[in-house]
């Protein structure tokens, strides 16, 4: 299965080939899954070359499509030829009405950061003593996008409301066949 073109989520359920790696955040994937996916953030692809050779056909996938084609190219460079892209990504496979696996309820770290920006940005900005929340706010959004890091979110990965239950396995500790 070595295509360069997407694969649509309908044709991975009628060919039942392929073994689908979800590249994104193990919070995102705890939220929800394509069945029978296995999580290995983009970050940590590179960590699972091994594994991952072992693997007849890879369908790669995220949440749109964007990371999974950086892991398209990333592993390609390194000689892989038997991958391929889940077109849409979560969102393609859900718009073609196919089973997800929902295992959390709430909002994402990612919505969770947006919410607190903007509850500072909209409190600097009405209430003007605390002006330098907004500053604060737009500091830290500017440090994020020229990073990639958002130490925001990263704290909030930290609480306990955004942490797989008590006893249970990291979705990242998936293992391949």
């Amino acid at each position: 299965m070595n295509t360069t073109q997407p694969l649509k989520a309908e044709q991975i359920s009628a060919q039942k080939t392929g073994f689908i790696v979800d590249v994104r955040t193990p919070d995102e994937f705890a939220r929800e899954h394509i069945p029978g996916s296995v999580n290995i953030p983009l970050p940590l692809l590179s960590a699972s070359v091994e594994q991952l050779k072992t693997l007849p056909e890879i369908i790669l996938s995220c949440r749109s499509g964007n990371r999974a084609s950086q892991a398209y190219q990333q592993l390609q460079a390194m000689g892989f030829q038997n991958l391929c892209l889940l077109e849409g990504g979560l969102q393609g496979w859900k718009a073609a009405r196919r089973e997800i696996v929902s295992l959390k309820k709430g909002y994402s770290v990612m919505q969770q950061v947006q919410i607190i920006v903007g509850i500072m940005v909209l409190t600097g900005t009405l209430y003007k003593p605390l002006w330098f929340l907004a500053l604060i706010a737009g500091v830290g959004m500017l440090i994020a996008g020229l990073t990639n890091t958002c130490m925001m979110a990263v704290l909030l990965g930290r609480l306990p409301w955004n942490r797989l239950g008590m006893g249970s396995k990291s979705p990242t500790n998936c293992s391949l066949p």
